[in-house]
């Protein structure tokens, strides 16, 4: 079995290790025996996968938009803060388009790229007891824009705008990057666009914006050819995007509760990536690793806390270890975008199975 480095674990390990220790697959893989209530900002992403759904996007808005809020009800369920939720869809609805210069290709997407040994950049990982290293991420949004060039979207729910240096600096945006194109090869991402919806809303950012959200969005998803902005044969060969010598590195904009933050990433941005997750692997899988906490303001939403305060006090953690359990090993439940393809002539990977 492969050691598959995920998002969730990168950003768990960096935070702080006796926590990932507590819930990574690797160590101890523990979870809350009480289900999690439902997160208002992956419900928000679920809704906005049906929003850029691509077999959907030349719709009429008026077709779309129910079927938005549908996905969000069906997300939350009984969860608090549906109507927060469904204030904030409304927002984005009203908003979005005037900053919508893309078309989506896929959404909700799972990448998966073989890790290389950083020390032998053309040799594939293997950990001490010889497993293949691999990093699975999954992408919110793959877009193109009216020039052929492709871009990996972050959906962010917020309470404030993030610092620019954060986004720059986000690992997890620029590894989808890197994962998409050793998923798809012939393909290249030029860069990253963040997407964040900010929770406080003010009564002027209610005002409604100049386009109004029915109409249809600015870059079609299908070419007049019929051809289809989608990935014939997973890549797009014949498709070369116009050059960006000069362009600024980042583009900021933002209309009402939105702000679009696009990031251009270099090759060597990119590559990078990949050798990092290769680097933090090699960290994880060690035999000999020191799994010691790192307190910060996140201990205060962590679930581990009380078995961490026990470990802390060099007291047996055991019995506050009681209310977990083992993560259960549960087949994935399908969703919207995990295996739908564009409409496009050529759009899907032909079937060999007649």
């Amino acid at each position: 079995m492969d050691f598959v480095v995920t998002a969730t674990d990168r950003a768990a390990f960096k935070r702080c290790r006796r926590q990932w220790d507590f819930g990574s697959a690797h160590r101890r893989d523990l979870e809350p025996a009480d289900p999690a209530q439902v997160s208002l900002q992956n419900a928000i992403k679920d809704a906005l996968a049906v929003y850029y759904y691509p077999g959907t996007w030349d719709w009429p808005r008026q077709i779309v938009l129910p079927l938005v809020y549908k996905g969000f009800e069906r997300s939350m369920g009984e969860a608090p803060g549906s109507a927060t939720g469904t204030d904030i869809l409304r927002q984005y609805i009203k908003w979005a388009p005037t900053l919508d210069d893309f078309a989506p290709i896929k959404i909700d997407h799972d990448v998966d790229g073989m890790v290389a040994d950083p020390s032998v950049p053309n040799r594939g990982l293997l950990t001490a007891d010889g497993r293949r290293v691999s990093y699975a991420g999954r992408v919110d949004l793959l877009a193109v824009d009216a020039t052929d060039i492709y871009w990996v979207v972050r959906h962010q729910v917020v309470p404030d705008w993030q610092d620019l240096e954060a986004l720059v600096l986000d690992e997890e945006a620029v590894a989808g990057c890197w994962a998409w194109e050793q998923a798809y090869l012939g393909m290249e991402i030029a860069g990253t666009i963040h997407n964040e919806i900010r929770t406080a809303v003010s009564e002027q950012q209610r005002e409604s914006p100049e386009i109004d959200a029915l109409e249809p969005p600015r870059v079609a998803q299908h070419e007049p050819s019929g051809g289809g902005r989608s990935i014939p044969q997973h890549r797009r060969l014949y498709a070369r995007g116009l050059p960006t010598s000069g362009a600024s590195r980042v583009d900021q904009r933002t209309a009402g509760p939105l702000r679009r933050t696009l990031i251009r990433r270099t090759r060597p941005e990119i590559a990078a990536a990949g050798r990092l997750i290769g680097e933090e692997a090699l960290a994880m899988s060690a035999a000999d690793l020191a799994a010691y906490p790192t307190p910060g303001p996140h201990c205060r939403d962590c679930a581990f806390a009380t078995p961490c305060l026990a470990i802390t006090a060099c007291v047996d953690p055991t019995p506050a270890l009681a209310s977990f359990r083992r993560r259960p090993a549960t087949p994935p439940k399908p969703r919207l975008g995990q295996s739908t393809w564009g409409f496009g002539r050529g759009a899907a990977p032909p079937s060999f199975d007649s």
